[in-house]
């Protein structure tokens, strides 16, 4: 996938800016809270998904909210691209922000919601927070795992939110019960049902997860022995909260009965009833999380930091590397402060792996990443939300 221009208006704290995009490398910089960031979410928003996972609301101008909602501008958002299976052809997504209500077409035709395109245009995002991927909180990486998912599986996001919505109803229903006791029959009748809806869409949401993970977790451990020269060993490990861990044997998801079983005997057995209104779904995917080990120790507990960020690097070079040879497209990258923070050889080694993915790089001081002598590069100083052309050309670390 190649994405040829964007055309913003009135986007966070860029009001206007139509900017062409080279194949090869993009590079934004300039100082904090410019609008760096700001221009790779709307890239991300366009592709179906944006990172900072900021309500429409937030994504309207700075200084637009005066409290009449009709006089806000429009917030317009086009993305021109085109699709390796179909080089040459030029789609647009068109997403616009009107009276605070969000609408997105596709080359002219209208879609429910953005998210609709997610999985459809390849592309992977590294950002801050994804450094902290082995050491920040677990659902940090249900998140990392689950995009992953719906980037090959639309299904996925349907099974998620069902089950997202049956814990919900079951933590209702329950504290129901605890404040009304005269309704528990009708009540336990409901409870029965979501308690399916949670058993069935959990196997179902952990069979998902797992699939894709076990692609990840080859595709890490390969490129981490290659980052390490072979001197390190990756172990990637999937915690179920039901079933165990899970590294080389997967469960045998064909065994419905056998898994359904399991999930029920779970429940019973860690299900507690909290105080009035302070019930909780104690078992199952929501409480899932992933593990890695160096050589066979823990990471999170003893890794160095030069190891733990290696790790958040190969898992995001990882995603790309299933995208590549899963679905025979090249992604889009974008990459938001993240490669000033490293050291030479992992920068080198990252926009190598990257190969000819065409990137999007927000940074500081662009010196970090090019040299003088360039091709195939675009590089934009960005100012109070504005971009200004500084060249471009040969794409070099230093």
């Amino acid at each position: 996938m190649i994405i040829r221009k964007i055309e913003v208006e009135n986007f966070r704290n860029i009001k206007s800016a139509e900017l062409e995009f080279c194949e090869g490398v993009n590079v934004f910089y300039g100082n904090n809270a410019q609008g760096k960031t700001n221009l790779l979410e709307a890239i991300s928003v366009c592709l179906g998904k944006g990172f900072r996972r900021s309500r429409t609301a937030l994504l309207i101008p700075f200084d637009s909210d005066n409290g009449d909602s009709d006089s806000r501008p429009d917030t317009s958002l086009r993305l021109y691209y085109e699709m390796d299976s179909m080089p040459g052809k030029e789609n647009v997504v068109h997403y616009k922000i009107t009276n605070g209500r969000s609408h997105v077409e596709v080359n002219g035709m209208s879609l429910k919601s953005a998210s609709d395109l997610y999985g459809d245009l390849k592309h992977v995002v590294f950002a801050p927070e994804h450094l902290v991927l082995v050491k920040g909180a677990s659902e940090l990486r249900r998140y990392y795992i689950d995009n992953i998912a719906l980037m090959q599986n639309k299904a996925h996001k349907r099974i998620l939110t069902d089950y997202t919505a049956a814990i919900k109803q079951l933590a209702a229903l329950n504290n129901e019960i605890i404040a009304s006791p005269d309704t528990v029959k009708n009540t336990r009748d409901m409870i029965g049902i979501w308690s399916d809806i949670l058993i069935r869409q959990g196997i179902n949401l952990t069979y998902g997860r797992v699939k894709y993970f076990e692609w990840l977790r080859k595709a890490a451990i390969n490129l981490y022995e290659e980052l390490t020269l072979g001197n390190e060993r990756l172990g990637v490990i999937y915690k179920s909260n039901v079933f165990g861990e899970i590294e080389h044997t997967l469960p045998d998801f064909s065994d419905k009965n056998g898994l359904y079983k399991t999930y029920v005997e779970m429940l019973n057995k860690y299900q507690i009833y909290g105080k009035r209104h302070d019930f909780r779904v104690n078992v199952g995917a929501h409480r899932d999380d992933l593990a890695f080990t160096i050589n066979g120790i823990n990471a999170r507990d003893f890794g160095s930091q030069g190891q733990v960020k290696s790790i958040s690097l190969i898992l995001k070079l990882a995603e790309a590397e299933i995208i590549r040879t899963r679905n025979r497209e090249t992604p889009v990258i974008l990459l938001d402060e993240v490669l000033g923070e490293l050291d030479a050889l992992r920068r080198d080694y990252v926009i190598n792996r990257l190969g000819m993915a065409q990137v999007f790089i927000t940074s500081c001081d662009y010196r970090d990443f090019v040299t003088d002598n360039t091709e195939n590069l675009c590089v934009y100083n960005v100012k109070q939300g504005k971009f200004h052309s500084s060249g471009g050309g040969r794409f070099n670390l230093l």
